[in-house]
């Protein structure tokens, strides 16, 4: 969607741009179209947005694949894109993504399909949307979305740089994820204050090592880095309960010293050592 056009729809509905939303609209239509090319469409399948606006890249979705399940808390957005978008082939929910049971939508309109998502995301939520899909769907296959380069750094950043946190672990674990290209704030209205990225996320078919309990390994691994200066056994202490004695006692017997810290850990230390804590509290 040009700047014209956007501009025109802003002055058509007497649009309110709402900040707390996170709302910036993409105006260059090659970038829109890469971003929907990101993954390949295949026959029965559903893509799943969040946070479509004013549906640029909504409306080259439902011509490239089966369904397109829009979320939108902006009621006044889902008028203007029920209004603008006529395919029989979107379906938009009024209301908030990381309240929605995903698994039922899907089980509800798209049963037999291959679920991917593809979207612009609200800079201020994507951690915690990210987090929402990776933990409690799936069978979402890939993610192709654009978010605040700062993110997207975080998502791919490696062990002992500023970057790597809980979320690199556990995007990094469950998938492999890539950064394609960066977009200049140029390519908004309003422009934000950062540069944003596109990164595309696949799931891996196999998990190594194997995770014991995955509810236990997504907490274990928030804790550890919920205070990234403090060591492991400060955090595990703080913020799971452990006795500093049990954290460094069990550390050692991974060979990890009881003063490191979890952004010296690669991936696969980290989940060997939640998987020790875990047989720990489960003898």
């Amino acid at each position: 969607m040009s700047i014209k056009e956007t501009e025109y729809l802003i002055k058509k509905y007497d649009l309110k741009i709402k900040k707390q939303y996170g709302q910036n609209f993409l105006v260059d239509d090659n970038i829109v179209k890469k971003i929907a090319e990101t993954i390949e469409a295949e026959p029965k399948a559903t893509v799943i947005e969040i946070g479509p606006g004013l549906g640029a890249l909504t409306k080259i979705l439902s011509q490239r694949f089966d369904k397109v399940l829009c979320y939108e808390i902006d009621s006044q957005m889902v008028d203007i894109l029920n209004r603008e978008l006529k395919s029989d082939n979107i379906y938009i929910f009024n209301r908030d993504f990381l309240k929605s049971n995903l698994g039922e939508d899907i089980k509800q309109y798209a049963p037999n399909d291959r679920a991917v998502v593809i979207a612009n995301l609200p800079y201020y939520i994507t951690t915690p949307i990210l987090t929402k899909i990776l933990e409690e769907a799936p069978f979402i296959t890939e993610i192709a979305v654009m978010m605040q380069k700062e993110v997207a750094d975080r998502i791919c950043g490696k062990p002992s740089t500023k970057d790597y946190n809980s979320l690199s672990v556990l995007i990094q674990y469950l998938t492999v994820p890539k950064k394609l290209f960066n977009i200049s704030p140029k390519s908004f209205i309003p422009a934000p204050d950062v540069e944003s990225s596109v990164v595309l996320i696949k799931r891996k078919e196999t998990l190594f090592p194997e995770v014991l309990d995955m509810d236990y390994f997504y907490r274990f691994n928030r804790a550890i880095f919920q205070q990234r200066r403090k060591t492991i056994v400060n955090n595990l202490a703080s913020f799971m309960g452990y006795a500093k004695e049990t954290v460094a006692g069990l550390l050692k017997e991974e060979g990890i010293s009881e003063n490191v810290r979890a952004e010296s850990l690669a991936v696969e230390q980290i989940v060997k050592l939640a998987n020790r804590f875990y047989r720990h509290d489960n003898l």
